[in-house]
């Protein structure tokens, strides 16, 4: 715990170079709440303005990747304060932490929640049935959401998807990067191959995109998933991996989370969130916060930025069927 605090000090080393989404999604919730919490001591439900006494932010706890929640907590209130104090604002913050989408999906239903940040997939399950208001997602810096690349090397005698069977592969954490998995499912039903377990010779899992990237360089690995902004930060980084490194395919743009408010706030308080959102990209210790967990900013949320998952999931299941159908 100690060590994850100390890390928020300048002077120390940054983190890697590519961060994770579950920082982002909780590092956007938190700092939401950090701008539009509404001092503890308003004894109505809502003040006069419309903005709710109390502010909550909550998400799932699975998202969470070899990171203990309450210590990710902790790092975020440190953040938190830091830019409460920047913007001169007197804030408390809750959030709140759910082992399963059924639990929050019943907190939001009851009212308990001001603000979500969801996994892209999960609310494509649950839009049609809980009421939200889909408003932010994150960006990489060109558009929201990842790209997500197969790489190996240019010397390793790898030119097509087709070629990797039998070769060993190293993917990002499922309960961070599920989009990708998925575009993987896709690609092997595409090319009417069996499941990966048996395609590949070997199925690793690692928890920083650099590690995959550098992993396939040395030739620990035949070949690698990873986001196409982690690729290039590494590039940046080594430019011999631009040399010696090959991307054989690439996703459409995968959203990876969305951020809904509740629609039984005032338009008065999105009115604010909204706001608050432009005020953040712009703060000081909000563009640190977003250098230390990779995250170039927040944008509005259009439909568009589904689009891409939502065909994939679509494709997924008719292939499904179809092999199914033949079997």
């Amino acid at each position: 715990m100690r060590k994850l605090i100390t890390s928020l000090n300048p002077q120390l080393p940054k983190p890697t170079a590519v961060g994770q989404l579950v920082w982002r999604s909780c590092v956007l919730c938190l700092l939401l709440a950090v701008l539009l919490w509404a001092p503890p001591h308003c004894a109505a439900a809502e003040r006069v303005d419309g903005m709710p006494k109390l502010f909550r932010s909550g998400f799932l706890q699975s998202v969470f990747s070899n990171i203990d929640p309450r210590d990710a907590k902790a790092v975020l209130e440190v953040h938190g304060r830091k830019i409460a104090n920047e913007l001169k604002i007197n804030i408390t913050d809750r959030v709140v932490m759910f082992k399963s989408l059924k639990l929050m999906v019943d907190a939001i239903r009851k009212g308990e929640l001001e603000l979500v940040s969801i996994p892209s997939s999960e609310y494509l399950s649950i839009r049609k049935t809980v009421p939200l208001i889909p408003s932010f997602v994150g960006t990489n810096g060109t558009s929201p959401g990842n790209h997500f690349v197969v790489i190996t090397r240019r010397d390793s005698g790898i030119r097509s998807f087709s070629d990797l069977r039998g070769k060993s592969i190293m993917l990002p954490p499922a309960s961070i990067y599920e989009p990708g998995h998925l575009w993987l499912d896709v690609l092997l039903l595409r090319a009417g191959k069996d499941g990966r377990d048996t395609f590949f010779s070997k199925v690793m899992e690692s928890p920083k995109i650099t590690k995959a990237v550098m992993g396939v360089f040395f030739r620990q690995v035949d070949a690698a998933i990873v986001t196409r902004s982690g690729l290039e930060i590494s590039q940046q980084l080594n430019p011999q991996l631009e040399t010696q490194l090959t991307v054989l395919a690439e996703s459409p743009n995968l959203s990876d989370f969305v951020v809904c408010m509740n629609p039984t706030t005032s338009e008065n308080f999105r009115s604010k969130l909204s706001n608050a959102l432009i005020r953040l990209n712009e703060s000081k210790s909000g563009q640190q916060l977003y250098v230390i967990f990779q995250t170039k900013g927040i944008m509005p949320f259009k439909p568009e930025y589904l689009e891409g998952l939502e065909g994939l999931r679509l494709e997924y299941d008719r292939l499904v069927a179809k092999k199914t159908k033949r079997i």
